[in-house]
């Protein structure tokens, strides 16, 4: 089946889907120019850079190319059982170190029109030592690139220094369809941001996925733009130690104590350990980045931007005077000296300002272009070409992708609450199977029980007869013995006293 997000909340029409997603490969914001002139193949990491977390090994064979690596490993042979969990003690309760990798969940967050969108396809790898002062997060997915048999792993970096402040709920469940009435037996991490997390794909790649890919790179984009989003594990496969870990980091990055949180892993964090030594790359996703607060973060500003205004005013278009362009009314006037030195430079105000005003202006060209196309196409209507067809086939293959991602969502669901059904209606009837023969066992006991007391009282009846008799016989024959022996003293006494009777008259 195809990868798969789910939105809990009706989504937009489907004519606008297309020119939506197209959208976000069309015209594309300044990305963050301190973490693009990052040198990736420096032998010193830079404490910025993303990292290649441990406890993984290389995987061959995955592809063609080799894609994949470490990180691929994780995703394509580890289940949710395969991960590697580090804990210790210390007398400190303050004291933290998890070492959390491909840890399956549900990513929930709000996109721009505020609806709810999840999915359950994101792995997170946590990594935070308040011994040695260093902590490192990361969201990985999987996509189907055009030209390779395998998917290739997408990671979005949080460090440390980006996160605003972390919040812990011990007992609530993801707001997704069909799990409304789930016990409350998952963990919530909330993740407030203060910098937009760094996507890294692999090295001299291009990004361009399948179209059954689309979801999760969409998924993606979303979640680079986001400043708050929940990820919630499930508590029960983690072990009591690690529930109380998971339940200190609020305190560890907590938006009061900024100075004293973890820094950026530099060992772990260089980009050339990824997709198995070949090497990972910032890259900037098409989409604007988002206005992240930075009044509690100790956020780097970024290098100045070297464009004045008259460098990034868009082509004017004029049709009737209705579509001016923003730039021609604030252009300045020519005696304006463009900005070279750096005492000169624009203030950060001011390159937040040119930034946005050079996504503006970039965003009303191709709002010129697509009128003029448009009007092209009013006046001509005989000219267009007609198809029968609403959708393009890559336009459709989009359709179709995300239709399979709602059923094996919705199949996902079912799945869930069916076997929640089964496991408690199985355990009922092993319950009452096992009373049920725990009765029949001490019936048949007690039964047993009755005969043996029944038959062994029969039997000392029996043997204590048997010895009365034996008793009775023999007192019966001393009784005989003894009267027969009187009767033969009493004959011999009285023959005695009539001859000693005789001898008297004799004499």
């Amino acid at each position: 089946m195809s990868d798969s997000v789910t939105h809990t909340s009706p989504p937009p029409p489907s004519s606008s889907k297309s020119s939506s997603f197209h959208s976000l490969f069309g015209t594309s914001p300044p990305s963050h120019s301190d973490r693009d002139a990052i040198d990736h193949d420096d032998d010193e990491p830079s404490p910025t850079q993303p990292f290649s977390l441990p406890g993984t090994r290389e995987v061959s064979g995955i592809n063609d190319d080799n894609l994949g690596g470490e990180l691929t490993d994780s995703f394509v042979n580890h289940d949710d059982d395969d991960i590697s969990v580090s804990l210790d003690s210390s007398d400190d309760g303050m004291h933290c170190n998890i070492d959390l990798t491909h840890r399956a969940g549900v990513t929930v967050w709000e996109d721009a029109n505020h609806h709810m969108q999840h999915t359950s396809d994101l792995r997170i790898d946590i990594l935070v030592n308040t011994s040695e002062q260093r902590a490192l997060f990361a969201l990985q997915n999987f996509i189907s690139i055009k030209g390779s048999i395998s998917s290739v792993p997408l990671y979005l970096f949080i460090y440390p220094e980006g996160i605003h402040s972390i919040e812990f709920d011990g007992g609530t469940r993801p707001p997704t369809l069909g799990m409304e009435d789930r016990s409350t037996h998952f963990i919530r991490l909330r993740f407030v941001l203060s910098q937009p997390p760094t996507c890294v794909f692999a090295k001299d790649r291009p990004l361009e996925p399948k179209s059954a890919s689309l979801g999760r790179l969409d998924v993606m984009k979303a979640l680079a733009t986001v400043q708050v989003f929940d990820f919630y594990l499930d508590r029960l496969r983690l072990v009591p130690e690690m529930r109380e870990q998971l339940a200190l980091l609020p305190s560890i990055f907590s938006s009061t104590s900024v100075r004293d949180r973890p820094k950026t892993d530099a060992r772990r964090s260089g980009l050339q350990r990824l997709y198995g030594g070949a090497g990972g790359h910032i890259v900037n996703l098409g989409v604007a980045p988002p206005a992240f607060s930075t009044s509690a973060s100790t956020a780097t500003i970024p290098p100045p931007v070297q464009q004045t205004i008259e460098e990034v005013v868009a082509p004017a278009y004029i049709k009737g005077g209705s579509l001016q362009s923003p730039a021609q009314v604030i252009t300045p006037s020519d005696r304006k000296r463009r900005r070279t030195s750096e005492s000169q430079s624009p203030s950060p105000a001011g390159k937040r300002i040119l930034t946005a005003f050079a996504q503006l202006t970039k965003s009303h060209a191709e709002l010129q272009r697509r009128v003029e196309h448009l009007e092209k196409v009013v006046a001509d209507p005989a000219g267009c070409d007609h198809t029968p067809c609403r959708y393009d086939s890559e336009e459709l293959g989009q359709i179709i992708g995300h239709v399979d991602d709602k059923i094996d969502n919705d199949m996902l669901d079912v799945r869930i609450e069916l076997e929640d059904q089964v496991f408690g209606e199985t355990k009922q009837l092993v319950l009452e199977k096992t009373e049920e023969q725990h009765s029949q066992l001490w019936e048949d006991m007690r039964g047993s029980l009755d005969d043996m007391r029944r038959e062994i009282k029969e039997e000392l009846i029996a043997e204590l007869r048997q010895e009365l008799k034996m008793d009775l016989f023999k007192d019966m024959a001393q009784a005989m013995m003894r009267a027969a022996c009187g009767d033969d003293g009493g004959k011999s006494g009285t023959g005695m006293s009539q001859s000693t009777q005789s001898t008297d008259s004799t004499q």
